[in-house]
């Protein structure tokens, strides 16, 4: 029995040492990350082909393989297909994704909207930056952010309302929005579990840039009508407070627009208050302040009164002449952050230490007789005895 016992466990030691060298093992390239709400795998890249399974937003898959445009890959629950190599994000992409994530959450909404047309999140501004998500028609937006990028034509995002005798500039938007999961899965990053255009789809958080004109902005019925009186492009909005009115409280609102192309270097030119005005019963303009070169983002808070208040930077438009007290000068590339309050119906710009700007009123034109007077005074002067 000894001997025999002997002779078995270095028996079974070679046996357990030969099928762990000659185990199948699976050779990886590295991980990815699916960057489509839905992804089918493949069998093989021929024509002629199978689906083996489906891969959505966020799901971790091995790379095995690639070929041309397909990459092939092994998901989570064992599955090896190929899919298309532009819907898989790389493991540092994934994670600047989330970093954007955390710097959109960051910054205070600036309008909202829903996506015109099916369109691609990028990483950065600009249609060759790396690609995070696609969008679909009719998706809700918040936006938190604006930048200006050269215009290029890419194979996957045909627009043909940029030609040739058109600048090639564009506006892009830094926005929040939702990516889709069918129901009953994990999310891949935590979140509330919201619903979409699909009745039980659940929804990840995502954020990235999106080409400004592909969005179309949610505005409320006020400041619709107001800025296309005045022939305003409305960028951002805010509600500032609430009237009282028989009907029900009225928001009064912020506004910060522009006029001509999207893709202008300042991100609003003029701001205005609307208040409601409840005697004649209709919405009013309270204040207007216009050549301005505003940068985004603009924050609304109160003041230690409660008034409503709102701050942003802006763009010194001309130079100021230092002084014996002065430090230096400023130029046009200086950024100077405007504090302005909201009083009743009255908007007072403010000064850093919380006092309304002192504004320098124009003389009053003295009397006519008083005039002629003056006149006749100076004709008797220069008369001869």
């Amino acid at each position: 029995m000894k001997r025999k016992l002997l002779v078995a466990v270095p028996l079974l030691c070679v046996v357990a040492l030969l099928a762990w060298l000659f185990r199948p093992k699976h050779e990886t390239l590295g991980e990815g990350y699916i960057s489509e709400s839905s992804v089918t795998l493949w069998s093989s890249i021929a024509q002629v082909r199978e689906p083996l399974d489906s891969l959505h937003y966020g799901d971790k898959v091995e790379i095995v393989a690639r070929h041309n445009d397909f990459t092939k890959v092994r998901s989570s629950g064992g599955a090896v297909g190929w899919v298309d190599a532009r819907l898989v994000m790389e493991p540092a992409l994934w994670q600047r994704s989330a970093k954007l994530l955390d710097e959109a959450r960051a910054l205070p909404v600036q309008a909202r909207g829903r996506t015109k047309v099916a369109t691609n999140l990028r990483a950065l501004p600009g249609r060759t930056q790396p690609r995070l998500y696609q969008f679909g028609r009719g998706i809700p937006v918040e936006i938190v952010g604006r930048s200006v990028a050269d215009w290029a034509q890419v194979a996957d995002e045909k627009d043909s309302s940029n030609d040739s005798s058109e600048p090639k500039k564009e506006e892009w938007l830094f926005i929040r929005g939702l990516a889709t999961r069918p129901p009953g899965e994990n999310n891949v990053r935590s979140s509330e579990t919201t619903t979409t255009t699909q009745p039980g789809d659940q929804t990840i958080p995502i954020a990235g840039w999106i080409v400004g004109r592909f969005v179309e902005l949610a505005l409320p019925d006020a400041v619709r009508e107001g800025t296309s009186s005045a022939n305003v492009r409305a960028v951002a909005w805010f509600e500032l407070s609430r009237a009282a009115d028989p009907s029900g409280a009225k928001p009064q609102y912020l506004v910060a627009g522009t006029r001509g192309p999207d893709w202008q270097p300042c991100d609003f030119t003029n701001i205005r208050v609307y208040t409601w005005n409840p005697r004649k019963n209709r919405y009013e303009t309270a204040f207007i302040e216009s050549n301005l070169c505003g940068r985004m983002p603009i924050r609304v808070g109160k003041s230690p009164k409660g008034e409503p208040e709102f701050r942003f930077l802006a763009k010194v438009t001309g130079s100021k002449a230092t002084g014996p007290k002065a430090s230096g000068s400023r130029t046009t590339t200086d950024n100077e952050e405007r504090v302005y309050r909201l009083m009743q119906t009255v908007v007072r710009r403010i000064h850093e230490g919380g006092a309304p700007v002192a504004t320098t009123k124009k003389s009053k034109a003295p009397p006519k007789a008083n005039v002629k007077a003056k006149v006749q005074a100076k004709k008797k002067s220069h008369q001869k005895p």
